[in-house]
């Protein structure tokens, strides 16, 4: 009988480990940040030994940056989540609620505080760059689902572009100052910004 790890999947093997480490970092950096999510934190956490989470993430970079595909999982979920609990009729303002509604949850702003760090940090840059490269074609999906009856306008790409801009942005003020209603209120404006831009012929 498997032993089975605190994270309910069976111990033992190569995969369940990564794994554990992977769920360890997430963790981390939700609760305690990028300061604290230090290699022998995570190592604690994940309850492995140092030569098991040096061979699967040899620098602190690397398990930063295999954390995003996971952080980028529970974004789109949250994404999920904000569509089904919109309220609106317009789908366009729906679709940015959603996406606001992700963007206040803790493992989008972790991995915005991601970002932030690498600014400094050559090698978290190099390596954020590249897994964010990977979790791409997911968050294309992710705005089709959202936009998808605009896929055919020209203004299409910039305007999404845009829109994760205002986003980020959203998400960075409110982290010091958050108000619902000018929230909304922005939410709206933005969407009717977007609709002009995208049905602009």
């Amino acid at each position: 009988m498997p032993r089975i790890a605190k994270n309910g999947i069976p111990d033992g093997t190569v995969e369940t480990t990564r794994s554990r480490i992977l769920n360890a970092a997430v963790e981390s950096l939700i609760e305690v940040g990028v300061a604290g999510t230090t290699t022998l934190a995570v190592q604690h956490r994940a309850e492995v030994s140092r030569g098991a989470l040096l061979h699967h993430f040899p620098t602190h970079a690397a398990l930063l940056a295999a954390s995003v595909a996971e952080l980028v999982s529970r974004n789109e979920k949250a994404v999920s989540q904000g569509r089904a609990g919109a309220g609106p009729a317009d789908t366009l303002v729906s679709a940015v609620e959603a996406l606001a509604f992700a963007a206040r949850q803790p493992a989008y702003l972790a991995e915005l505080e991601l970002w932030a760090v690498a600014r400094t940090d050559a090698a978290l840059k190099q390596a954020l760059t590249a897994a964010e490269r990977g979790a791409r074609r997911d968050l294309e999906r992710v705005y089709v689902q959202l936009f998808g009856e605009w896929t055919d306008s020209e203004a299409y790409d910039d305007v999404v572009a845009l829109t994760l801009h205002f986003i980020r942005g959203l998400a960075i003020s409110e982290n010091l100052r958050s108000s619902p209603g000018r929230r909304e209120r922005l939410v709206t404006i933005w969407a009717d910004a977007m609709r002009t831009l995208l049905e602009a012929k």
